[in-house]
């Protein structure tokens, strides 16, 4: 395999895999850095050794010269050595075992809903929507979702957002209206 590393260009930085953290990402950083510096999967091959370091790269050394013709190959053994190290993914069962606290804000679950939702691969947008109408606690927003099939997560996220600011609103005014409650305290004045 003879590939032609490209002259003055600096090989982009990028954090050394040793073996335990997830190799996909660490693959997606090294393609993605490696698009920007060359094209070409061979010189990919042959600089993968840089991206790795301790238990990955004596892995890499005990590879057999010759026996690696591409990027592909390399990149298939690198999966099978460190399949163990994949972080399995969100499934849609975390959506659906999610409820809002008691408490909890509109705002502060939808966060953390939204948050779990972009981690489950290939989510059907339907199911997610359906998960959330579960998840929700008694208001406005689970009666929208009932009564109105939102057409698009746009949709969804629009009437999301001023039902959130009606919410703050509320809760702002109950704070106020406590505080002017409270009994004030009286000052002592000392002297004639």
């Amino acid at each position: 395999m003879q590939a032609i590393i490209p002259e003055n260009k600096v090989l982009p930085l990028m954090e050394r895999y040793g073996g335990s953290s997830d190799l996909v990402k660490h693959l997606r950083s090294f393609v993605d850095a490696m698009a920007v510096y060359s094209s070409d999967e061979l010189v990919w091959s042959r600089v993968f050794s840089l991206s790795l370091k301790e238990e990955a790269l004596d892995w890499f050394h005990s590879l057999q010269p010759g026996t690696i013709d591409n990027f592909v190959e390399l990149r298939q053994l690198f999966t099978q050595q460190y399949a163990s190290s994949k972080t399995p993914g969100v499934t849609y069962t975390a959506l659906v075992r999610m409820k809002q606290g008691r408490e909890e804000s509109l705002k502060l679950f939808m966060d953390r809903f939204n948050r779990t939702a972009r981690q489950v691969r290939n989510a059907d947008q339907r199911l997610v929507v359906s998960a959330l109408t579960t998840a929700l606690q008694p208001g406005p927003f689970c009666d929208y979702l009932h009564a109105e099939e939102p057409q698009s997560m746009d949709e969804l996220q629009s009437k999301l957002a001023s039902l959130i600011r009606i919410e703050e609103g509320r809760a702002h005014q109950r704070g106020r209206e406590e505080g002017e409650s409270m009994p004030r305290p009286t000052r002592v004045r000392s002297g004639p």
